[in-house]
Protein backbone atom coordinates (compact mmCIF):
# COMPACT_ATOMS: atom_id res chain seq x y z
CA UNK A 1 0.00 0.00 0.00
CA UNK A 2 1.47 3.22 -0.96
CA UNK A 3 0.71 6.40 1.50
CA UNK A 4 -0.97 8.57 -0.65
CA UNK A 5 -1.82 11.97 1.73
CA UNK A 6 -3.37 11.37 5.03
CA UNK A 7 -3.86 8.18 6.63
CA UNK A 8 -6.60 6.97 8.96
CA UNK A 9 -7.12 4.74 11.41
CA UNK A 10 -10.01 2.12 10.87
CA UNK A 11 -11.16 -0.86 12.94
CA UNK A 12 -12.34 -3.70 10.81
CA UNK A 13 -14.16 -7.09 12.20
CA UNK A 14 -14.86 -10.12 10.42
CA UNK A 15 -15.16 -13.53 10.44
CA UNK A 16 -15.60 -16.57 8.61
CA UNK A 17 -18.54 -18.11 7.16
CA UNK A 18 -20.64 -20.45 9.79
CA UNK A 19 -20.71 -23.84 8.12
CA UNK A 20 -22.73 -26.98 8.66
CA UNK A 21 -19.31 -27.94 10.95
CA UNK A 22 -18.76 -24.80 12.37
CA UNK A 23 -22.25 -23.73 13.30
CA UNK A 24 -19.99 -20.47 15.55
CA UNK A 25 -17.42 -18.79 14.00
CA UNK A 26 -15.09 -16.27 15.98
CA UNK A 27 -14.36 -12.68 15.03
CA UNK A 28 -10.86 -10.98 14.31
CA UNK A 29 -10.13 -7.60 14.83
CA UNK A 30 -7.92 -5.21 13.60
CA UNK A 31 -6.63 -1.42 13.81
CA UNK A 32 -5.44 -0.75 10.58
CA UNK A 33 -4.43 2.75 9.04
CA UNK A 34 -5.27 3.10 5.30
CA UNK A 35 -6.63 6.34 3.40
CA UNK A 36 -9.83 5.05 2.89
CA UNK A 37 -12.38 2.02 4.12
CA UNK A 38 -11.95 0.08 0.83
CA UNK A 39 -8.15 -0.06 1.20
CA UNK A 40 -8.56 -0.85 4.97
CA UNK A 41 -10.99 -4.09 4.17
CA UNK A 42 -8.47 -4.88 1.37
CA UNK A 43 -5.41 -5.04 3.80
CA UNK A 44 -7.76 -6.98 6.70
CA UNK A 45 -8.18 -9.71 4.33
CA UNK A 46 -4.45 -9.60 2.83
CA UNK A 47 -3.29 -9.73 7.04
CA UNK A 48 -6.23 -12.37 7.81
CA UNK A 49 -4.95 -14.43 4.72
CA UNK A 50 -1.62 -14.75 6.15
CA UNK A 51 -2.36 -14.98 9.82
CA UNK A 52 -5.06 -17.57 9.83
CA UNK A 53 -5.51 -19.30 6.37
CA UNK A 54 -8.76 -18.59 4.98
CA UNK A 55 -9.71 -16.07 2.38
CA UNK A 56 -12.11 -13.48 1.56
CA UNK A 57 -14.55 -15.32 -0.70
CA UNK A 58 -15.01 -17.79 2.87
CA UNK A 59 -15.41 -14.44 5.26
CA UNK A 60 -17.25 -11.38 5.43
CA UNK A 61 -16.93 -8.07 6.79
CA UNK A 62 -19.18 -7.72 10.10
CA UNK A 63 -18.17 -4.00 10.55
CA UNK A 64 -15.90 -1.44 9.63
CA UNK A 65 -15.90 2.19 11.24
CA UNK A 66 -13.39 4.85 11.42
CA UNK A 67 -12.27 5.56 14.93
CA UNK A 68 -11.45 9.78 15.12
CA UNK A 69 -8.66 10.84 17.07
CA UNK A 70 -8.79 11.70 20.94
CA UNK A 71 -6.69 14.28 21.12
CA UNK A 72 -4.46 15.35 17.79
CA UNK A 73 -1.63 17.01 19.12
CA UNK A 74 -0.28 14.06 21.55
CA UNK A 75 1.82 12.30 20.21
CA UNK A 76 1.40 8.15 19.45
CA UNK A 77 4.14 5.47 19.42
CA UNK A 78 2.78 2.49 16.44
CA UNK A 79 4.66 -0.63 15.48
CA UNK A 80 5.49 -0.38 11.44
CA UNK A 81 6.00 -3.57 9.43
CA UNK A 82 7.95 -2.08 6.57
CA UNK A 83 8.47 -4.56 3.42
CA UNK A 84 10.18 -3.28 0.48
CA UNK A 85 10.96 -4.88 -2.67
CA UNK A 86 14.33 -5.30 -4.47
CA UNK A 87 15.98 -6.86 -7.52
CA UNK A 88 16.66 -10.09 -4.88
CA UNK A 89 13.04 -10.04 -3.73
CA UNK A 90 10.73 -8.64 -1.24
CA UNK A 91 12.13 -7.77 2.64
CA UNK A 92 10.77 -7.61 5.56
Amino acid sequence: MKAKGELKEFEVIGRKLPTEKEKVTPLYKMRIFAPDAIVAKSRFWYFLRQLKKFKKTTGEIVSIKQIPEKSPIKIKNFGIWLRYDSRSGTHN
